[in-house]
């Protein structure tokens, strides 16, 4: 079998490298990877302690596979158990390991995979009860100079770079055949038959226990109360043992979001990941670690994606796997409209009820209404969408996407390649609530709500000076934000992050059209006019913002209605610099905003 180091090399390079690989490459790649087929079938799975290995440890002379006995002195038993102890590992592969320490420091201290973020920790640290190796000892192994707790240290850190390497090669693979990095399609296609081979033989399920796993207090975890809490690289920089399973959790959270676009998810995937996602957010309240966050976003993705991706994958000859299974749409509904006490979870239910509509949408369009089982089962999801509609826009689910996740620094630093294919499908989704006649409905009510209910424009004097301007309103408590306001706003993240799934987007466009017309408070032009400052970033947005701004789509939008304001207050501070002792007029708040806006408009 090839180790993991050497099969991460080998598939970087085939997959990775600057030129397309040979044919021998090629060969010797999936010849590799089949290799592996065990170790990525049985992810991170390790022989635990057992009690005869224990006893052989404790007996100084150890049998390692494929060698001759080993002998130990005292403090090789002691660092052997304690890596067995910390890491819940079998104690003969924890002999290894410091075998592999004493090969990794002959090796003129060449260094490894940087593991994490590296702290700094003072140097008089507690040897947890190791002593000194003698001199003989540590000459004969290449250790001299080296504290027990330091090698002790360095064989951990070992032993998870070899960890990482596996799961990197997984979603290196998964990379490959889920986004285009212009690979020879007949690799892709030798590459994607490897991994269908792999997620049906259940990987997808041991990405979602280990994601689970990995986060417990807890030797084969984060680490129980009693574990080292540092390992070593052989740099000699210290990283945290925490800060390392937490990156490779978000591995494999960004494995299991690519592997829904391999093989599509079923209901009994999704309900594994919806428990996944319940558990990792509530584990956030009070949290401001970014890998966690990252994590429960990728937890979320993999339901977006899978719920998105199957709908629109039905085709007549195909339908969607998860459809198939109308027990699992009823129990899925309940499980997803449950009203939590959790603000963290709700907020991240709500995000998933968005997704979930949308599948719903999708899919009963999709129905044949000649079916009479089929008939049935349809009018069970129209009760489901409405019902979820009038939750998505009762709890303006738009701004939980963004304060919870697309405007967070977590969110806005992952991986680049993911957090396009995050927005790609959301793209999907706004499309489809933007388009879908049930949905259209909503998205109106809400705009009209949002029209009075907020602070109307009205005329507004200051100092003898009446001025018809943009945006002036009632000054008022300022309002919660609106259904209608949170909707444009998201909208506009999407697609300033994504300029280029702006073209060809009639939907889009025909939302702007409807969403400019009759507002009357300053909140829904100053957003309306961000989302086009946004709208306007690429060549073709800019064209279609210019066109729209300087015709006569909107009665009351446009840049006459900019040059108009501009000249009015022009005209009012040139009377009140002619007339002594006069104040200059002030600009309404809602002018002041509205007038920004329409110059970001501008300045795309």
């Amino acid at each position: 079998m090839v180790s993991p180091k050497i099969l991460l090399s080998l598939i970087e390079s085939t997959v990775l490298g600057p030129t397309p690989p040979t044919p021998s490459e090629r060969i010797e790649l999936l010849h590799a990877i089949r290799h592996s087929l065990p170790s990525f079938q049985s992810l991170l799975s390790y022989p635990p302690p057992k009690p005869s290995d224990r006893v052989q440890v404790q007996s100084k002379e150890v049998r390692l596979p494929d060698s001759g006995p080993i002998s130990l002195d005292d403090q090789d038993v002691q660092i052997a158990l304690k890596l067995s102890d910390d890491l819940h590992l079998n104690e003969v592969d924890s002999v290894r390991l410091l075998v592999s320490a004493n090969q990794e420091l002959s090796c003129n201290n060449k260094s490894f995979t940087d593991l994490g973020i590296t702290h700094d920790v003072p140097s008089a640290l507690p040897l947890c009860s190791f002593h000194s190796y003698t001199t003989a000892k540590r000459v004969e192994w290449g250790l001299l100079g080296r504290e027990p707790l330091e090698i002790f240290r360095l064989a951990a850190g070992l032993w998870y770079t070899e960890r990482r390497d596996l799961i990197t090669a997984l979603y290196t693979l998964l990379r490959a055949v889920v986004l285009d990095q212009g690979l020879e399609p007949d690799l892709v296609a030798d590459i994607q038959r490897f991994l269908d081979d792999l997620i049906n033989a259940g990987v997808r399920k041991r990405l979602i226990s280990l994601i689970k796993e990995l986060n417990r207090e807890e030797p084969s975890g984060l680490g129980g109360p009693n574990c080292e809490r540092y390992i070593l690289d052989s740099r000699g920089a210290l990283v945290e043992r925490r800060a390392v399973v937490s990156r490779e959790r978000l591995i494999l959270a960004h494995c299991l979001v690519l592997s829904v676009l391999v093989v599509r998810a079923s209901p009994k995937d999704v309900k594994d990941v919806f428990s996944a996602l319940k558990d990792s957010a509530a584990g956030l309240s009070g949290s401001t670690d970014t890998l966690s966050h990252q994590i429960t976003y990728s937890l979320l993705f993999s339901l977006v994606v899978a719920l998105i991706s199957d709908a629109l994958s039905a085709v007549p000859d195909k339908t969607s796997v998860l459809s198939r299974d109308a027990s699992f749409r009823q129990e899925f509904q309940e499980s997803v409209m449950v009203a939590g006490n959790d603000p963290v979870v709700e907020g991240y239910f709500d995000c998933l009820r968005s997704a979930w509509v949308v599948h719903l949408m999708l899919i009963h369009d999709g129905v044949d209404t000649k079916d009479t089982s089929a008939s049935a089962s349809s009018n069970n999801d129209i009760r489901n969408i409405y019902s979820c509609l009038e939750v998505i826009f009762s709890n303006n689910v738009f701004l939980s996407w963004l304060n919870k996740i697309l405007l967070t620094p977590a969110y806005q630093n992952d991986d680049e390649d993911m957090i396009y294919m995050y927005n790609a499908y959301l793209h999907k989704m706004i499309t489809c609530l933007l388009s879908h006649p049930l949905a259209k409905d909503k998205v109106k009510e809400a705009k009209e709500k949002a029209m009075t209910t907020l602070s109307p424009y009205r005329l507004s004097t200051s100092h003898d000076y009446t001025v018809e301007g943009i945006g002036h309103f009632q000054k008022a408590t300022e309002p919660a934000p609106q259904t209608f306001v949170s909707l444009l706003e998201f909208v506009s993240e999407i697609y300033q992050k994504e300029p280029e799934l702006l073209s060809g987007n009639d939907v889009l466009w025909t939302f702007v059209n409807f969403a400019g017309e009759d507002h009357t408070n300053f909140q829904t032009l100053v957003a309306f006019l961000r989302m086009l400052s946004t709208l306007a970033s690429s060549a073709e947005g800019a064209s279609k913002v210019f066109e729209l701004l300087q015709g006569k789509t909107f009665r009351s939008i446009g840049w006459s209605t900019l040059f108009d304001c501009i000249s009015i207050y022009e005209e009012k501070f040139k009377q009140a610099l002619q007339s002594p002792g006069a104040v200059l007029p002030e600009i309404q708040e809602g002018d002041a905003k509205a007038l920004v806006a329409y110059l970001n408009v501008l300045q795309r």
